[in-house]
Order: structure tokens, then C-alpha cells, then sequence
């Protein structure tokens, strides 16, 4: 566990009020990777650092029912009640029928229950249930659970800047592998080194070669002595997502990246003002595309995440009217193309009360080997 059991009663006491309201008697949720969408609620519940493994948790709105989290290996379920906030561990070989049980044990035959995403809720699993007690009722109550999930406590708010240092500083040592002949398995691997040795749980970092932002999996390939070298970090650490983005060249750089170099800190820096509470997500990531496209620049219609437990809670972009609020932790990054040449570049802020804090302290600058 990262975080205190205060915090655990806080979350505990918002989604239960929650579920007051939206008419509920429980709530079904899965853990896997919380990533896009699928396990995100449930570290939110659990503060369990699951990876990649499926997982189910049955949480109830009365404050005298523990919550039940179901794992198919007694491995799993053993770190389970070492690692979670969660006192009631069961085993179980058949998720479904765990929950046809659970369902009987705790008289849920007639009862109102939200699932954390219906669209990413098990079709057979909804079929069974309802075959088996025709008056249960399964709502959606995914988006109630993002929007709760938006709030950041001084606990997880130090948790996000962890992650921040941590990419920061994995950046930085990974220059030292950025070298003619080394192969962007051997580049990544470093960054990975230092995430790992310094408690990240989970990270996604890519890496392209070339005049084109091309973001995708290391391979054998070696460096070559000149040219572009992008880089993205992305870290989790305590249950939190951020981002760093960045280009070095080998060498002198060409016309094109000083250009679209240039043009990405421009542009973020001129949306700044804007990422803040009193305005709506799109006003910022429409300042940022105008600036783009106004210095003969094509944008790429991606502008970066709001992140959270979730690395993509949700995506910026100029037709984005969600108002932005304390708490939300945004990964900006404009994407510029110049002929055959683009650039994907940024960092991660979080929004305060009265404005923004840049999270990552990594400068801005081009960074030439």
C-alpha cells in the first residue's frame, strides 16, 4: 500500500454518498492494468499495485459491509491482504459464479448495482446474473467513478510529484545511453533501470529514431551517429501516471526540428494561462493547435492526456468542454508536422486553485550529444 487508511475512509466515504444518490446498493469493478479505462475505480478502492492480472471487487454502499475482492490465484490473493486496503480476499476459479454467490450471500437478488463501465462490463457475466435473478438491476457507473476519481488529496497529489521526479530523473540518466551504436533496447533499458530501482510499478517509454515522431516499441536497432532521438517516459508510481517527451539529436540539429522545436514550447507556453480552473479543457488545446497551424505549421490532432490511476482518465482537444478543475493532472504535448517532419513534445502539469504547477523540471531546451 502507498497510501494511509485516512485516505482510504475519505474515498470510501465519497463513493458510498455517491451511491446514495445514484440509487445503488453496490458496485462492480474490475482491476487489470488501469490503463484506458479497465482497472482504474478499482485501484482507486483498493490501493493495490495489481499488474496485468484480472481481479474483480465487489464494493457495497452500507459503511457495515466490507468490501470483497475476488483473486483467481492464491498468489495474488495472498498479496492481496499483505498490500490492499481490502480485509475480505476471496479465491475463486469462476468469477461469475463468485459473484452469483456473492450476489445471494449478501441479498443483492433485487438490488441496484453500478458497474464501473457497463460497455467494458462481461456481456455473459450481465446475462447470467439477470437468467439467474431477474430483479437485479446492473446500471453504468463508470463516469461517476472518473469524475471522483478526479480529486487529488495532499496524499496523492505527492504521489503524482513522485512519479514527476522519477521520469525526471530517469530522463536524465538515460542521456548517458543515448550513443551512436547503442540499441534502443539498451536506451530504454536504462530509463526502465531507474524507474524500477526508485519503486515505479508500471512504465510505457518509446523511443524513435529519424526526422518523424514514430513513437513505438524498442528494438535490436542501433542509434545511428546523427539525427533525431525521441524519447517519451511514462511512469506510474503509487497508483499515479505522468509523462515526459522530449527529443535529443546526435549531432548538430537539422532546420526542421530547431523549428518544430521552437514551435511546440511556444505553443504550450502559450496555453498555459488557459490550463486553469474558469476555463474549459478546449481553450487551451485550441490556443495551443491556433499557434501551430498559424506559424505554417499541420497539428496533429493529438494534445496529450489527462491522466490520473488511469493514464488516459480522458484526451484533450479543442472540442473537449469538460471544465477543468483543482486536482486534474493534464500531459501536454503538441505534435507539430513540417513536411516529413514532426515533433511530439511535453510534460506534465497539474492544475491548482488559481492556476497550474509544472510538475516534471525538465527544461525546455534541445538537447544536443
Amino acid at each position: 500500500m502507498f497510501l494511509s487508511n485516512k485516505e482510504k475512509e475519505v474515498r470510501y466515504q465519497a463513493v458510498r454518498q455517491e451511491m446514495a444518490e445514484q440509487g445503488l446498493d453496490a458496485a462492480i469493478m474490475r482491476g487489470s492494468s488501469a490503463v484506458r479505462g479497465d482497472g482504474a475505480s478499482f485501484r482507486f478502492l483498493t490501493d493495490f499495485p495489481n499488474v496485468n492480472i484480472p481481479l474483480v471487487l465487489v464494493f457495497f454502499k452500507n459503511e457495515g459491509q466490507e468490501p470483497i475482492l475476488l483473486a483467481e490465484s492464491r498468489f495474488q490473493a495472498d498479496r492481496a491482504k499483505q498490500s490492499s486496503w481490502i480485509k475480505d480476499v476471496r479465491l475463486s476459479s469462476n468469477f461469475l459464479q463468485s459473484l452469483l454467490d456473492i450476489i445471494r450471500e449478501k441479498d443483492l437478488v433485487q438490488a441496484r448495482v453500478g458497474a464501473d463501465g457497463l460497455d467494458r462490463f462481461p456481456l455473459l457475466w450481465h446475462q447470467q446474473i439477470k437468467n439467474a435473478f431477474p430483479d437485479f438491476t446492473l446500471t453504468d457507473f463508470g463516469s461517476e467513478l472518473k469524475s471522483l476519481r478526479q480529486y487529488r488529496s495532499p496524499e496523492a497529489i505527492r504521489m503524482v510529484k513522485r512519479s514527476a521526479l522519477l521520469v525526471d530523473l530517469a530522463f536524465q540518466q538515460g542521456l548517458k545511453y543515448i550513443k551512436p551504436g547503442k540499441t534502443e533496447w539498451e536506451v530504454i533499458a536504462g530509463i526502465d533501470c531507474v524507474l524500477k530501482s526508485h519503486g515505479v510499478e508500471k512504465s510505457f517509454n518509446i523511443i524513435s529514431q529519424g526526422p518523424k515522431t514514430n513513437g513505438y516499441a524498442p528494438s535490436g536497432k542501433k542509434l545511428a551517429k546523427k539525427g533525431m532521438i525521441f524519447v517519451e517516459i511514462t511512469a506510474c508510481y503509487g497508483g499515479y501516471w505522468t509523462q515526459l517527451a522530449r527529443a535529443v539529436s546526435l549531432g548538430k540539429p537539422s532546420e526542421d526540428l530547431v523549428k518544430l522545436h521552437r514551435v511546440s514550447v511556444e505553443a504550450i507556453k502559450k496555453a498555459l494561462p488557459y490550463l486553469r480552473p474558469g476555463f474549459k479543457v478546449s481553450k487551451p488545446m485550441s490556443v495551443m493547435e491556433d499557434h501551430v497551424k498559424s506559424m505554417g505549421f499541420e497539428a496533429t490532432p493529438i494534445y496529450g492526456h489527462i491522466v490520473g490511476i488511469d493514464m488516459v482518465e480522458d484526451r484533450p482537444t479543442p472540442k473537449n468542454e469538460t471544465e477543468i478543475t483543482p486536482g486534474m493532472v493534464f500531459i501536454v504535448h503538441p505534435w507539430p508536422v513540417l513536411g516529413r517532419s514532426s515533433l511530439l513534445w511535453g510534460e506534465t502539469y497539474l492544475i491548482t486553485e488559481k492556476g497550474n504547477q509544472r510538475l516534471n523540471k525538465t527544461g525546455d531546451e534541445l538537447i544536443v550529444l
